[in-house]
C-alpha cells in the first residue's frame, strides 16, 4: 500500500466491472485540465488484479467464451481488441496450447484458417486472451497518468469485511490490514458466491469420493489437478462416475475441461449432468425453421395499451413452448424473441418494469441459454459412446455407499429419484446464492444489517438510485445491479461483458462530474394522508420500493390506530425528489379543547423517522425543521415519538427521554456456546420443559395460515386479560390477520405444545438479519412446565441455524422489573439498547391551557413524566 491512508476513490473488487469503470473514469480525467491529483485504492482479495474470475488466472488459460467474440464485445471495444489479438496471436495461442489438452489442440486445428487470416469475430476464443488484453490496457493508462502526476494508485490485496460512513468518508474495514478512508467507494465484487451443496466446505475428499463445491476456488487449474490426483488414486477396476450439478456456463465448462485432460477422461466411466430443465444450452441456428417461426403470442401484445410484466413474460414462455414443439432451439430464437419482448417493455410503467427486472428477466434467460459448439459437441460425443446422461431435476442428497455415494434428486414432479450408479465425483455448478443467504459475503451482510444497502426484490441485486448509489457516495457496479431500472431500462443480468462496459461508462460519467445536481439540495416535505386511497397507495408503494418493506412501517402495522378521531398520516421528506426520510404518525383531535387543536403521536412499537444509516445529519436537521414548521401551521400542540433501537432519535428537535432498557441479544455462531451463556435458571427451566415433553413448531412465510393467527390471538388475549393490560394495547384479530397474512415474509409464528395443545406463542418480526419478539403469551394453567423458557431457547437455536444475528426481546414494564430480568437471563452478557421516546411541546401557551383544563397538578409538568400531561386524566 502507498503512504496514503485516505483516498478520493476506492474500488472494492478488481474484476471487469471495476476495471472498465476505472478505465473510462481515467480517460475522462486525462481530458481535463488543471485537475488535482486523485488518490485511488483498488482492493482485491485474490492475487490477480483487473481481470476477475472469468478472464484471469482463476479460470485458467483454456476456458472458452460462451458466445462468439462479436457477441461478447460491443463496438468500439471489438475493433480495438482485434488489432491487439493480431499482434499478440503467436504467444497467446502458444500459451493456450501449452496449458490445454486434445480438445484445445482440436480447437486450434478446426479454426486454423480463420486464425491465419485474423478472422476472430465468429470464434469462441479463450477467455484469458481478453484478460491479458484488459490488464495491459489499464496498466498502460495508469502508468501514463501516474507519470503526469494526475493519479496515484494503491493496490491493496485484502478482503473488505465492513464499511461505515464517518465524517463524510467511507471507513473501509479490511480483514488483515488497517482500515482505509475514501470519499467515494465503488462496490464491484462480482456475482454472489456459489451456493454450496451438501457440505459447507469448498472441497470434500474421501477414499472413493470427492465433492467440489466451487471449481474456481482458489483456481480452476488447482481443481483440475486435485481431480486428476483423485481419479488416478482410485483402483483401476473401480469405475469413476461424475455428476455435474447445473447446466449453465460453468457446468459446460467443467464437462469440457475434464474431457480436455486425458488422464481424467480415460478414468471416467460415466458423466451425469443434473439441471432443472434437463436441457443443454443450444448451440446451432436452424435457419430453415427460423424462417417459418412466428412469435404469435408476443405479436398479439403489440397493440395493447396496458400491459403488465407477467403479460409479457407469459407471452415469451408461450412462444418458447411453440418453438420447443417444433424442436427449434434457443440459439435460433433468442434474437427474435429478445427483440420482441424488449420493445414491449417500453409499454410498462415503473413498477411493472421493476417486476420484470426482478422476477421475469432471469427466468426467461434460463430458457434462452446458448453455447458454442465446442462445448455442446463434448456432450454429444459422450452421448454417442453412452457416457453422458442429462437428468431433469434438482439435487437432493448424497448418501454413503461401499462404492461411492448414492445421489438422489427431485424430478420435475417433485418425486425423489436416485441415480442408478454410485457417484464418486460431484462438481457443483448451480450458480450463486441469494442476498438473504446467511453465508453472503461479510461486507454485504454488515451493510444490509446496518440498513446502508437494501436488496431489491430480485434477491440478487442491490437497490440503487439514478447515480447508481446504494447510499450517498457508495456506488454499485457489476452483477449486483440486477433488479434495477437504469436509464429507464430494466436490468436483470449484468454478467455479459457488453452490459458491464455500458454501465461502467455511465458510472464513470457520474464519478467524473464534479458538479452536484442542482436538485440535490432541494428539500420538500410531502404530507401523505393515509385516509385517502391515493395517499395510501403512495405510502404503500414507498415503503415497499424505497424502504424495503420495513415491517414496522407497513400500513397494516399502523392501521390499529385508525379509529375514533385519529387520523393516520406520514411525513415524506424528499431530497432532490428522492424519499430520504419517512415517518408515519397518528394525528389526534383534542376533544376537550375550546378550539380546534391537535397533537401527534407515533404508532405503538419501534418507530420514528426511517432513513438510511449514512444520511447526512444536516438532512435530518432539515427534516425536523420542516416537520416543526408544519406543526405550527396546523394547530399541533405537542408531539410524542417512540423511536427505534437504531439511533434514529439523534438530531431530534425535542426532548429525548431514555425510557426503557431493551434486551438486544446477539446470536452466537453455534448453539452450544449460546447455551453456556444462559443463566443457570434458564437451562434448568428448559430441562424441566423438555422433561414434560413439550414440543415446538415454527410457521413462517407461506406456511402461515389463518388458523395459526387465530390460535396465536387466543393465547395473546388471555395473557393481556390476566395482566390487566391497557385497552390501547389490545389489537383485534382482524388487525393481526391483515398484518400477518398480507405480509407473510416479514413474520413467523411460534407455538409450544403440551399434549398437542398450543400453550405458549410468539409472533416474531423479521427485520434485516434480526428477530424481533413482537407479541406473545402463555396459558397460565401450563406455567409449571416453563413453556415460555422453552420457546425462547428454541427460537434462539432456530435463529442460529438460520444465520440470524440478533434476537431482540425488548424490555419490561419498568426498568429492572421481573419481565426485564427474565429476558435478560437469556442474554446476561449482552449490552442493552436504550428505547428512547421523544417529547415536544410545539405551542407552550396552548399546552399550559390544556393542562389547566385537564386539572393536571403543576408539579407533574416535567417532560420526563407522562406526556402529554393533559391526556393523563382521560
Amino acid at each position: 500500500m502507498s503512504k496514503f491512508s485516505s483516498f478520493d476513490l476506492a474500488f472494492i473488487g478488481s474484476g471487469i466491472s471495476s476495471t472498465y469503470t476505472l478505465f473510462h473514469y481515467l480517460k475522462k480525467l486525462e481530458e481535463k485540465k488543471d485537475t488535482k491529483s486523485i488518490n485511488i485504492a483498488i482492493i482485491e482479495k485474490y492475487p490477480t488484479f483487473h481481470s476477475g474470475i472469468p478472464y484471469g488466472e482463476r479460470s485458467g488459460s483454456t476456458t472458452l467464451l460462451i458466445t462468439s467474440l462479436k457477441n461478447f464485445l460491443p463496438e468500439p471495444q471489438l475493433s480495438e481488441f482485434i488489432p491487439w489479438l493480431n499482434e499478440n496471436k503467436d504467444w497467446l495461442l502458444g500459451d493456450f496450447k501449452e496449458h490445454g489438452g486434445p480438445l484445445s489442440c482440436e480447437w486450434i486445428q478446426r479454426h486454423k484458417e480463420a486464425l491465419e487470416q485474423n478472422q476472430w469475430e465468429d470464434l469462441f476464443i479463450p477467455r484469458r486472451f481478453f484478460g491479458y488484453y484488459i490488464d495491459e490496457k489499464i496498466k498502460t493508462l495508469i502508468k501514463s497518468l501516474e507519470k503526469k502526476k494526475l493519479i496515484s494508485i494503491s493496490y491493496i490485496r485484502d478482503k473488505v469485511v465492513d464499511m461505515t460512513k464517518s465524517h463524510g468518508f467511507w471507513e473501509i474495514t479490511l480483514k488483515n490490514q488497517h482500515p482505509i478512508m475514501a470519499v467515494k467507494a465503488i462496490l464491484a465484487i462480482g456475482s454472489l458466491p456459489t451456493n454450496y451443496l451438501w457440505k459447507d466446505k469448498k472441497k470434500v475428499k474421501e477414499d472413493h469420493f470427492m465433492l467440489v463445491n466451487d471449481p474456481y476456488k482458489p483456481k480452476l487449474s488447482e481443481t483440475i489437478e486435485d481431480i486428476q490426483e483423485f481419479a488416478l488414486g482410485l483402483p483401476k477396476d473401480h469405475p469413476l462416475n461424475v455428476a455435474i450439478i447445473g447446466a449453465n456456463a460453468s457446468g459446460l465448462e467443467m464437462l469440457y475441461q475434464l474431457n480436455d485432460h486425458p488422464e481424467i477422461k480415460e478414468r471416467v466411466h460415466h458423466f451425469y449432468m443434473v439441471s432443472s430443465q434437463g436441457l443443454l444450452p443450444d448451440s446451432k441456428i436452424d435457419e430453415s425453421k427460423l424462417l417459418t417461426y412466428r412469435t404469435t403470442h408476443l405479436d398479439r401484445l403489440v397493440n395493447s395499451d396496458s400491459l403488465s410484466a407477467s403479460d409479457i413474460a407469459k407471452a415469451v414462455y408461450d412462444d418458447l413452448d411453440e418453438a420447443d414443439n417444433i424442436r427449434l432451439g434457443a440459439a435460433s430464437t433468442v434474437g427474435v424473441i429478445s427483440q420482441k419482448f424488449g420493445s414491449l417493455l417500453n409499454k410498462l410503467d415503473q413498477a411493472e418494469l421493476e417486476k420484470f427486472a426482478c422476477f421475469h428477466g432471469n427466468e426467461i434467460g434460463r430458457r434462452q441459454r446458448c453455447a458454442g459448439e465446442h462445448y455442446a459437441n463434448t456432450a454429444k460425443t459422450l452421448e454417442i459412446t453412452h457416457q453422458f446422461t442429462h437428468i431433469a431435476g434438482r439435487f437432493a442428497n448424497l448418501t454413503a455407499s461401499s462404492a461411492g455415494y448414492e445421489m438422489t434428486y427431485q424430478d420435475k414432479n417433485g418425486s425423489h429419484q436416485s441415480i442408478e450408479q454410485p457417484i464418486n465425483l460431484v462438481i457443483n455448478c448451480i450458480g450463486g446464492m441469494k442476498l438473504s443467504h446467511p453465508k453472503v459475503p461479510k461486507v454485504l451482510r454488515n451493510l444490509m444489517n446496518k440498513g446502508i444497502i437494501t436488496p431489491n426484490e430480485s434477491e440478487i441485486g442491490i437497490k440503487v438510485n439514478k447515480q447508481l448509489e446504494a447510499a450517498e457516495n457508495l456506488h454499485i457496479m457489476g452483477p449486483l445491479l440486477a433488479g434495477n431500472i437504469i436509464q429507464d431500462k430494466a436490468v436483470w443480468h449484468v454478467e455479459h461483458c457488453g452490459r458491464i462496459i455500458s454501465f461502467s461508462q455511465v458510472l464513470a460519467e457520474i464519478l467524473s462530474n464534479k458538479e452536484q445536481s442542482d436538485t440535490k439540495n432541494q428539500f420538500e416535505l410531502e404530507i401523505i394522508d393515509l385516509e385517502r386511497p391515493d395517499g395510501l397507495n403512495t405510502y404503500k408503494e414507498l415503503i415497499q420500493l424505497e424502504w424495503g418493506g420495513n415491517p414496522y412501517y407497513l400500513y397494516e402495522y399502523l392501521s390499529h390506530h385508525q379509529s375514533g378521531g385519529n387520523q393516520l398520516m406520514a411525513f415524506n421528506f424528499m431530497v432532490g425528489s428522492k424519499s430520504t426520510v419517512i415517518m408515519p404518525m397518528v394525528v389526534r383531535k383534542i376533544d376537550f379543547a375550546k378550539e380546534p387543536l391537535l397533537d401527534v403521536i407515533s404508532p405503538y412499537g419501534y418507530n420514528g423517522p426511517l432513513y438510511k444509516a449514512d444520511t447526512d445529519p444536516n438532512i435530518l436537521q432539515k427534516f425536523w425543521e420542516a416537520v416543526d414548521k408544519w406543526y405550527k401551521e396546523n394547530n399541533v400542540v405537542s408531539e410524542f415519538v417512540r423511536f427505534h433501537l437504531n439511533g434514529n432519535h439523534n438530531q431530534y428537535s425535542g426532548h429525548c427521554e431514555p425510557t426503557l432498557n431493551n434486551v438486544y441479544g446477539p446470536l452466537m455462531d453455534n448453539f452450544e456456546d449460546q447455551w453456556d451463556s444462559f443463566l443457570s435458571k434458564v437451562r434448568n427451566n428448559y430441562r424441566k420443559a423438555a422433561k414434560a415433553a413439550l414440543t415446538i413448531s415454527f410457521f413462517e412465510r407461506s406456511e402461515i395460515e389463518q388458523q395459526h393467527v387465530a390460535a396465536f390471538y387466543d393465547i395473546y388475549v388471555s395473557t393481556m386479560k390476566r395482566n390487566g393490560a391497557s385497552q390501547s394495547l389490545y389489537f383485534s384479530l382482524k388487525h393481526f390477520e391483515n398484518l400477518v397474512l398480507n405480509n407473510k415474509d416479514n413474520f413467523s409464528i411460534v407455538f409450544v405444545y403440551k399434549d398437542g395443545v398450543p400453550v405458549s406463542t410468539e409472533l416474531i418480526i423479521h427485520l434485516g438479519s434480526a428477530l424481533y419478539a413482537y407479541l406473545g403469551g402463555t396459558l397460565s394453567n401450563y406455567f409449571e412446565y416453563r413453556p415460555n423458557d422453552f420457546l425462547r431457547v428454541e427460537v434462539i437455536r432456530w435463529g442460529i441455524d438460520k444465520g440470524n444475528s440478533h434476537y431482540i426481546l425488548g424490555g419490561g414494564i419498568t426498568n429492572g422489573d421481573g419481565l426485564y430480568k427474565f429476558k435478560k437471563s437469556l442474554f446476561p452478557n449482552s449490552t442493552d439498547r436504550v428505547f428512547y421516546t421523544g417529547r415536544k411541546i410545539v405551542d407552550q401557551k396552548k399546552y399550559d391551557e390544556l393542562c389547566a383544563l385537564a386539572s393536571v397538578p403543576q408539579e407533574d409538568s416535567g417532560l420526563g413524566s407522562f406526556f402529554p400531561l393533559y391526556r393523563k386524566n382521560p
